[in-house]
C-alpha cells in the first residue's frame, strides 16, 4: 500500500511536467483528488449561491424596511389627519354652539318683535293682518322647506281655544315655528349624536389602527431582530466560509509549494542524472587514462626495478570500465588512483635511490678524476725526473721502478695495466741487440711516454664522457623529479576530484534519501489534507443544508411579513378612506353651518326690514290711508286689504320668496 501511495503522490506531482514515461491508468488517489477539487468547486458555487441569496435577503429586508417606513409615515399622516379632524369637529361644535346661541338671540328678538307687534295690534291691525298673512305664507314656505324632515302642513296651523284672529294665527305660527325649531334642534342633536358616534367610531378605529400599527411595529421590530439574528448567522457562516476558504487557499498554496518543491527536486535529480550521464564517459576516459598511467608507471618500475613482478596482476584486473554502474567506475578510478599513488611513491623512492646512486657514482667519478689528475701530475713529474735521469747507468732498474710506480699509480686509479710485456720485449731487444742498447732504451722510454700519454688521453675522454653522463643523469633526475612532482600534483588533483565525487555521491544519496522522506511526508500531508478537506466539505455541506433550511424559514417569515404589511396597508387605506369621509362630513357640516349663518343673517335682515317698514308705516300713516278690516275668511283666501296701498306688494312678495328659502 505504501508503494502504491508513493506512486500516486508522484503521479499527482508529475502531472504538469512532461515525462517521457507513458501512464496507462490513473490511481484511485488521483480520482479522489479530482473529486476533492470538484467538491471544492461545488462548495465555491454553493458559497456564491449563498451570497446571492444573502443579497436577495438584504434587498427584501430593505424593501420591508421601506414598507415599514411608509406605514409609519402613513400612521403619522393618519394621526395628523385625525388631530385635524378633531380640531375641525371642535371648531364645528363651537360654531354650532354659536349658531344655537345666535338662534336663541334671534328667537328672543323675534319674540320681542312679536310682543311689540301684539302691543301695536290695535293701531296696526291691517299691517298685522298682512303680517299674519305673510307669516302664514312664510310658515307654509318654511313647512314646505322642512317637509323633508317632517310634514308640518297636515291639518293646517295649530288652533288655540284661547286666542282667535291674529293671535290664533300668531299662536299657530309660533307653535308650528316652535315645532319646526324643535325638529331642527332634534335634527341637529341627531346630527351631533351621529357626529359623536362617527367621532367615537373614528376614535375607536384610530385606536384600533394605532394598536394594529403598534402591533405591526412590534412585529416589524421582531422581524428586524430576527433579520439581525439571521444576518449574524449569515455573517458567522460567511466567516466560517472565509476561514475555510483561507484554509483551502493555504492548503492549495502548500500543495503548490510541495509541487514546486517536487518539481525542483525532480529537476535537481534530472540534473544530477544528466551530470552523472555526462560524467560517465569522463569516468570511462579517466579509467582508461588511469590504466594508461598505471601501465606507464608499471613499465617505468619494470625498467627501474627488475625484481618487482607483482604489479601486473593489479593493472590487469582493476581498470575495466563499466558502462552502466557509475559507482563502480568511481570506485575503480579511486582504487586506480590509490594504486597509482603507491606506484608513484615506489617510483619516487626508486628514482631517489637511483639519483642517490648516480650522485654517489658521480661523486666517486669526480673523486677518481681528481685523483687521476693528481696522479697525472705526479706521473708527469716522475716522467720528467725519469727523463732527466735517463743517462744514468742503471736504466733497467730505473725503468722497472718507473714501470712499477706507473703500474701502482694506474692500479690506484682503477686501471689494470702491466708493463711486464714491454719489459720482456725490452729484455729481448736488449739481449738481442746489444749494440744498439742505448737507442732501444730511448725508444722504450718514448713508447712508454706515448703509452702513458694515450692512457691519460683515454682517461680524459672517459672523464669527459662520465661528465656528460653525469649531466645527462642529472637532467634525467630533474625530469624524473618534475614528472614525479607533476604526477604527485595530478594524483592530488585526482584524489581531490575523487573525494569531491564521493562527497557529491554522498550528498546525492542523502538528497535522494531526503527527497524520499520528504515525498513520504508530503504524501502523508496530502492524505491528511485530503481527509481534512473531505471533513470540511462534509461540514460545509451540513452547514449549507442548515443555512438553506434557515433561509427557507426566513423566506417564509418574510412572506408572512409581506402579507402583514399588505394587510396593514389595506387597513391604512381603509383608515384613509374613513378620514376622507370624515373630512367630507366636516366640509358638509361647515357648508351647513355657513348656510345657517347665511339664513340667520337673512332672517336678521328681514326682521330689521320689517321693523323699518313698520316704523315707516307708522310715520307715513294717515287717517285716509288706513286699511279697513276684512272678514276673517277673506284673510285666509289671500285677498288684498281694502284701501291698502299697493306700494309694498312687490316687496312683500320678495320677502315671501326670501322666507321660502331652505334653512339647510
Amino acid at each position: 500500500m505504501s508503494n502504491t501511495g508513493d506512486d500516486a503522490v508522484l503521479s499527482d506531482v508529475e502531472d504538469e511536467i512532461p515525462v517521457p514515461i507513458e501512464v496507462t491508468s490513473t490511481s484511485p488517489k488521483d480520482d479522489k483528488f479530482q473529486q476533492l477539487v470538484s467538491e471544492l468547486d461545488r462548495e465555491r458555487q454553493s458559497r456564491q449561491a449563498l451570497e446571492a441569496s444573502k443579497s436577495d435577503l438584504q434587498t427584501s429586508f430593505n424593501r420591508l424596511k421601506l414598507l415599514a417606513h411608509d406605514s409609519i409615515k402613513k400612521r403619522d399622516e393618519s394621526n395628523r389627519l385625525k388631530d385635524e379632524a378633531l380640531k375641525a369637529n371642535d371648531q364645528l361644535q363651537i360654531e354650532l354652539n354659536e349658531l344655537v346661541r345666535h338662534k336663541d338671540e334671534v328667537f328672543k328678538e323675534f319674540n320681542e318683535k312679536c310682543d311689540e307687534a301684539v302691543k301695536a295690534k290695535e293701531s296696526l291691525k291691517s299691517e298685522v293682518e298682512s303680517a299674519a298673512e305673510m307669516m302664514l305664507n312664510g310658515i307654509e314656505a318654511i313647512s314646505e322647506k322642512v317637509s323633508g324632515f317632517k310634514e308640518f302642513r297636515v291639518g293646517g296651523l295649530p288652533r288655540s281655544d284661547r286666542y282667535t284672529g291674529l293671535g290664533g294665527v300668531a299662536y299657530g305660527v309660533i307653535k308650528q315655528m316652535n315645532e319646526i325649531v324643535e325638529e331642527m334642534i332634534r335634527q341637529v342633536e341627531l346630527r351631533g349624536k351621529e357626529r359623536d358616534e362617527a367621532r367615537e367610531l373614528m376614535e375607536q378605529r384610530n385606536f384600533e389602527s394605532a394598536i394594529e400599527v403598534s402591533e405591526l411595529e412590534a412585529r416589524i421590530d421582531g422581524l428586524k431582530e430576527e433579520v439581525l439574528g439571521k444576518s449574524k448567522v449569515v455573517e458567522d457562516f460567511e466567516k466560517l466560509l472565509s476561514e475555510k476558504d483561507g484554509r483551502l487557499a493555504l492548503a492549495e498554496k502548500e500543495l503548490e509549494g510541495l509541487r514546486m518543491w517536487f518539481r525542483e527536486s525532480e529537476d535537481k535529480l534530472k540534473n544530477l542524472e544528466t551530470k552523472i550521464e555526462l560524467q560517465r564517459p569522463l569516468l570511462v576516459d579517466q579509467l582508461s587514462y588511469v590504466a594508461k598511467i598505471h601501465d606507464q608507471i608499471d613499465n617505468f618500475i619494470k625498467i627501474v626495478d627488475v625484481n618487482r613482478l607483482d604489479h601486473l596482476e593489479l593493472s590487469e584486473s582493476l581498470f575495466l570500465p563499466k558502462e552502466t554502474d557509475v559507482e563502480e567506475n568511481i570506485r575503480a578510478s579511486l582504487a586506480g588512483m590509490v594504486s597509482i599513488y603507491g606506484l608513484s611513491r615506489i617510483v619516487f623512492e626508486k628514482t631517489k635511490e637511483l639519483v642517490d646512486e648516480r650522485s654517489n657514482e658521480v661523486n666517486r667519478l669526480n673523486e677518481t678524476v681528481t685523483q687521476l689528475v693528481k696522479e697525472k701530475e705526479h706521473i708527469g713529474t716522475l716522467l720528467r725526473s725519469a727523463l732527466s735521469k735517463r743517462v744514468s747507468a742503471n736504466l733497467l732498474s730505473n725503468s722497472n721502478e718507473l714501470f712499477k710506480v706507473a703500474e701502482n699509480g694506474l692500479r690506484e686509479a682503477g686501471i689494470d695495466y702491466k708493463f711486464s710485456n714491454h719489459l720482456a720485449d725490452g729484455k729481448v731487444l736488449v739481449w738481442s741487440d746489444e749494440a744498439g742498447a742505448v737507442v732501444a732504451e730511448d725508444d722504450e722510454i718514448y713508447t712508454l711516454a706515448s703509452a702513458l700519454e694515450n692512457i691519460i688521453k683515454q682517461s680524459q675522454l672517459e672523464i669527459i664522457e662520465l661528465k656528460h653522463t653525469v649531466e645527462e643523469l642529472r637532467q634525467e633526475t630533474s625530469l624524473l623529479r618534475q614528472q614525479a612532482e607533476a604526477q604527485a600534483k595530478e594524483l592530488v588533483q585526482r584524489k581531490q576530484t575523487v573525494e569531491e565525487l564521493e562527497e557529491k555521491e554522498k550528498t546525492a544519496n542523502e538528497n535522494v534519501e531526503g527527497l524520499m522522506l520528504d515525498i513520504a511526508a508530503a504524501e502523508e500531508e496530502i492524505t491528511r489534507w485530503k481527509v481534512a478537506a473531505q471533513e470540511e466539505a462534509d461540514a460545509g455541506k451540513a452547514v449549507e443544508h442548515d443555512f438553506v433550511s434557515q433561509l427557507l424559514v426566513v423566506h417564509q417569515e418574510l412572506e408572512e411579513a409581506k402579507q402583514a404589511v399588505i394587510e396593514s396597508e389595506n387597513k391604512l387605506k381603509y383608515k384613509e378612506e374613513t378620514a376622507d369621509a370624515a373630512m367630507a362630513a366636516r366640509v358638509a357640516a361647515e357648508k351647513s353651518l355657513r348656510l345657517a349663518d347665511l339664513r340667520s343673517s337673512r332672517l336678521r335682515d328681514k326682521v330689521e326690514e320689517l321693523t323699518r317698514q313698520l316704523e315707516m308705516q307708522e310715520t307715513s300713516r294717515s287717517v285716509f290711508s288706513r286699511s279697513r278690516y276684512v272678514c276673517w275668511p277673506w284673510e285666509w283666501l289671500g285677498l288684498n286689504f281694502v284701501g291698502f296701498p299697493q306700494l309694498n306688494a312687490r316687496q312683500e312678495r320678495s320677502n315671501e320668496t326670501e322666507l321660502s328659502e331652505p334653512l339647510i
